[in-house]
């Protein structure tokens, strides 16, 4: 079945009802429950450090369900089956439970920190910090790229309206209750986000499963279009699968959060008794996601559904869509919303914080007012670059997640090993360590991936920039002199 000819199930109006729909939920809610949080430094950027364990829980879960969470699942349940899925899932899965204790350590080292870098400044110098703010900036653009692309390509699917005006008007949105509310608004979203998500696909994904002939559709596609997927181990397909894309995302993933503002700024605006138990909590809420739309995956596959490639980012969505009512992909396409656009206003109050705390730290100004109003300024920034990179000609939602996977995973050792042990990394171990693994890893990941180098390459490159990094701080670090 061919399922590109089936849509798009609306018309463009139906999609800005929905769009102005969405809008109008969260300007109420974040209204209601985020208004005076723009006087203060630590209103807007940490929150007042009152949030907790279960707000912590849901808006860390929720910010961890990025587009590749509830797109790319699908999409590698459809092509690659379980073995797909389950390189995928692991890592999303073990990454915020393995980062919670060290997120624990920083608030403990820096109470009244705002982000990492800023910590590091303090605990290396400011190359280290400046080095660190290029990372986590980059880290936010990519981010905030590819979830407007995915928001956006949902919506041209479904409804046929422009891409581009779409992803002006999701930016849009994002940025107006974000600039007003910080990260409180950011939170208030993200726990509206994470309820619609697990609760819809709840309903809808046992409803597509009967509609389509029930779980026998999905055990049939539990290898998914190809038939070969069903072993996680042990056979020529799982192993070309793991060495060409398992690797690499599941390390990716691991050291995710390392590299992401995002996560630092929630471990300094939750309640410090309350770290560990919110980041846990956001690990098992957030699985849910993915697996279910995993399911998605099998199903299309059991259905033996001709997906043409420029459409396989969007299996859900197709698959929603071809087997249940109009009124049900509607209101799948309104939790896609409340997904995508929550983690632009994430990035939104990420760069906000490295602008208003960082870049103010840099000026000569101390008070809060200004540091407010920087803050906003790298909201804006952030949009403007988000939305030029979702908008090349060519970029995908692969391409963004490949390039950003290596780049945050490159200083999850070199911070874990300095959390663990204040001796293990001096200055020249953290620069030069993540730098070098970073320009050499990368350049060889992506010969591997583009210019013939194949697999091997691939994963050497990913080994070489998130081993790398660490095995040459700790080697620097051991060759430099030591200080009285």
């Amino acid at each position: 079945m061919d399922l590109s000819k089936l849509f798009p199930l609306f018309q463009p109006g139906t999609g800005l009802a929905i769009l102005a729909a969405y809008a109008a939920v969260v300007f109420a809610l974040t209204y209601m429950f985020a208004s005076g949080y723009t006087t203060t430094k630590e209103g807007f950027l940490v929150a007042r450090r009152e949030l907790t364990a279960i707000q912590g829980a849901m808006s860390t879960g929720a910010a961890w369900m990025w587009a590749p969470g509830m797109f790319i699942s699908a999409q590698q349940a459809y092509q690659n089956g379980l073995v797909g899925l389950f390189w995928f899932t692991i890592g999303n899965f073990l990454s915020l439970i393995l980062f919670s204790w060290f997120a624990k350590q920083l608030r403990d080292r820096k109470p009244d920190g705002f982000t990492v870098s800023g910590y590091l400044k303090e605990r290396f110098g400011k190359r280290v910090q400046i080095l660190f703010m290029i990372e986590l900036g980059m880290l936010a653009i990519c981010s905030f790229a590819i979830n407007v692309l995915a928001g956006s390509k949902t919506v041209e699917v479904l409804t046929g309206m422009d891409y581009h005006l779409v992803s002006m008007i999701l930016a849009a949105i994002a940025l107006t209750y974000t600039l007003r509310g910080g990260l409180k608004a950011s939170v208030i979203t993200e726990m509206f986000k994470l309820s619609m998500l697990v609760l819809g696909l709840l309903v809808l994904v046992p409803w597509a499963v009967n509609t389509a002939g029930g779980i026998d559709i999905v055990s049939q596609g539990l290898g998914g279009i190809t038939g070969n997927g069903r072993a996680i181990f042990g056979t020529d397909f799982a192993l070309g699968v793991f060495m060409g894309i398992g690797f690499s995302t599941a390390i990716g993933h691991l050291g995710a959060p390392w590299g992401d503002n995002a996560f630092y700024q929630r471990a300094f605006a939750i309640r410090k008794d309350s770290v560990v138990k919110a980041f846990v909590g956001g690990a098992c809420i957030f699985v849910l996601v993915p697996l279910l739309t995993g399911v998605l995956g099998f199903l299309a596959a059991g259905l033996q559904y001709k997906i043409p490639t420029p459409l396989l980012g969007y299996v859900n969505v197709l698959t929603v869509g071809s087997l249940l009512p109009t009124w049900a992909a509607m209101l799948f396409m309104f939790m896609l919303f409340a997904g995508l656009v929550s983690v632009l206003d994430s990035q939104l109050s990420s760069m906000g914080n490295l602008f208003g705390h960082d870049l103010h730290g840099m000026t000569a100004k101390t008070d809060d007012a200004s540091s407010v109003r920087l803050s906003k300024l790298g909201m804006l920034a952030l949009l403007v670059a988000g939305l030029v990179l979702a908008n090349w000609p060519g970029m995908t939602l692969v391409t963004i997640f490949l390039f950003f996977g290596i780049l945050r995973a490159t200083v999850w050792f070199p911070l874990m090993f300095s959390l663990w042990n204040d001796r293990l990394i001096n200055e020249a171990g953290m620069f030069w360590g993540v730098l070098i693994a970073y320009l050499v890893g990368f350049t060889t990941y992506v010969y591997g991936m583009n210019f013939g180098g194949g697999a091997n390459i691939a994963v050497l490159g990913t080994m070489l920039a998130v081993f790398g990094s660490g095995a040459l701080a700790l080697a620097i670090t051991a060759a430099s002199p030591r200080q009285a």
